[in-house]
């Protein structure tokens, strides 16, 4: 476990402690998958209600609330920002995220940017949305109209993915990498230990890593895969695997 898992898991159980002193649902700040993994595989629950929420359901990035065991897990402190922008040339999620951290908003204040066009949705924590709204004009250096919208009005387009198979010779994550990129082992490898590759949205150096059923591997690069399954071998040993492309 590292330091950061470590303090994931200190900041949870320290919900748990303000649950029991103030007998009120307590919320952290938006967790990654990997942190919301890290979270619900070591933090014991017991005697408390604990659900994972994001503003929409299938969103990545999710408020960890602690709720009384006696109350109903009820709305979390989670507003969306409707941003429209993108006229004279189309805006990525990085136009979106740098002008958030322009305002000198931490990453963790702020869950997933949906973009729909000349569109975007971004779930932030309800405490800073007021001053966002008021002080983001501009996104990637082009003028932005930004309100609070309410969470039944936030469109969110079904993400787009596409199956794809490939063969490797093991679940090793370089391997794997290698397999669903299109490139050899050893150019796999040297992503990895450049730091261009992330499992289940942490950065990666382990070449050997096992790869499991469910994982998320982001290639900088190369986009993002969701590891489905291994589905036999070929003759000569190698495996058969199936994933997901986000497109």
């Amino acid at each position: 476990m590292d330091n950061t898992d470590a303090l994931v898991i200190a900041r949870a159980r320290d919900l748990i402690k303000q649950c029991e002193r103030s007998a009120r649902a307590q919320f952290s700040a938006f967790l990654d998958g990997g942190e919301q993994r890290c979270v619900a595989e070591n933090v014991n629950f017991f005697g408390y209600t604990a659900k994972f929420f994001g503003g929409y359901d299938g969103a990545e990035r999710k408020i960890l609330g602690i709720f009384p065991e006696w109350e109903e897990p009820g709305e979390f402190p989670i507003s969306v920002l409707k941003i429209e922008s993108g006229y004279s040339r189309e805006l990525s999620h990085r136009d979106y995220l740098g002008t958030l951290m322009g305002q000198g908003i931490d990453r963790s204040k702020t869950g997933d940017i949906i973009i729909d066009g000349k569109t975007a949705y971004v779930f932030v924590c309800a405490d800073i949305a007021e001053y966002l709204a008021e002080n983001i004009t501009k996104v990637g250096g082009q003028g932005a109209v930004v309100t609070i919208c309410g969470m039944d009005d936030a469109r969110i387009p079904a993400p787009k993915r596409e199956r794809m198979g490939a063969v490797c010779a093991s679940l090793r994550l370089d391997a794997v990498v290698g397999a669903l990129c299109g490139i050899s082992r050893a150019q796999s490898a040297k992503l990895i230990n450049a730091e261009r590759v992330k499992l289940n949205y942490r950065e990666c150096v382990d070449v050997s890593k096992a790869v499991s059923e469910g994982d998320l591997i982001s290639v900088r690069g190369f986009g993002r895969f969701v590891f489905l399954s291994a589905d036999g071998e070929t003759r000569k040993g190698r495996l058969h695997i199936t994933a997901e492309k986000y497109i």
